[in-house]
């Protein structure tokens, strides 16, 4: 295989750090993945886990197209004795990453701060992945190798889509700390109102019961009084209607006794 060029041996150089980074963290999402009880948070975790395979493969194999070979520790020195210290540099930070897991199991107070914890632990990996590989692009683009640079955009772009996730996310795990651990009574912002909303029994619940109280008694006064009206109307109009009757029944009489007294009269 003929030497690389010192450009290509740069690139590779930045390649093989990534390359570093996200072998190191397919554990750590693993890791975290199994201690993640949040439905949405672990979703997310799990398509960046593919993500990050993916990361690795593509950035491997463009170091070989250059000539290289993707290793987790880039050294200068002669090869066979450099590949002897790579190999035991590897196994030792594959070892590293396996033991955070637990030490990240027990961080925190809680379920949610230990959620938080890993949150902030994951959104400064990616902010390290992001400057790595905007330094890559920049570095492919100063010396003309445009597929490389390709590359680093577009890994850029998903890792800055996890990154923007993870912080929309260390915030709602952030409110979950304050309500599980801290007071209402000693809470002056947002964490104070969903607290009161989350709480069951609670005096928002307690307005609403009574609410619905007084929406009923309403409604009962209500009905009571079409009722009572109704049945006002029915006896005026029943009463009216008798009335009716009376004078009509008293017309005919007053005819007949008019026609008699002037039959008599005229007798």
């Amino acid at each position: 295989m003929p030497e690389m060029t010192q450009r290509d041996s740069k690139l590779v150089q930045y390649l093989n750090e990534a390359y570093a980074t996200e072998r190191r963290l397919e554990i750590a999402l693993q890791a975290h993945i199994a201690m993640t009880p949040r439905r949405d948070y672990k979703s997310r975790l799990r398509d960046h886990l593919k993500e990050t395979k993916a990361h690795a493969r593509d950035v491997a194999r463009r170091i070989k197209q250059l000539g290289g070979e993707a290793e987790t520790v880039s050294l200068p020195g002669p090869e066979p004795l450099a590949k002897g210290v790579r190999a035991a540099q590897t196994a030792m930070q594959q070892a590293a990453a396996v033991a955070q897991g637990p030490l990240h199991a027990v961080r925190g107070t809680g379920q949610q701060e230990r959620m938080l914890k890993n949150a902030r632990t994951e959104f400064q990996d990616e902010a390290e992945e992001i400057a790595t590989y905007r330094a890559i692009e920049a570095l492919a683009k100063a010396v003309g190798d445009k597929d490389t640079a390709k590359l680093a955009r577009d890994i850029q772009r998903e890792e800055q889509r996890m990154a923007d996730f993870l912080g929309d996310i260390i915030e709602q795990l952030a409110l979950d700390v304050v309500h599980d651990e801290v007071p209402v009574a000693e809470i002056n912002g947002p964490g104070a109102r969903r607290a009161a909303t989350r709480t069951d029994g609670g005096p928002t619940a307690a307005r609403s019961r009574s609410g619905g109280t007084t929406r009923s008694a309403s409604a009962a006064k209500s009905g009571s009084s079409r009722s009572g009206s109704a049945a006002k109307s029915g006896s005026s109009r029943s009463a009216s209607a008798a009335k009716s009757g009376s004078r009509a029944a008293a017309k005919p009489k007053s005819a007949s006794g008019s026609r008699s007294s002037g039959g008599a009269k005229r007798s």
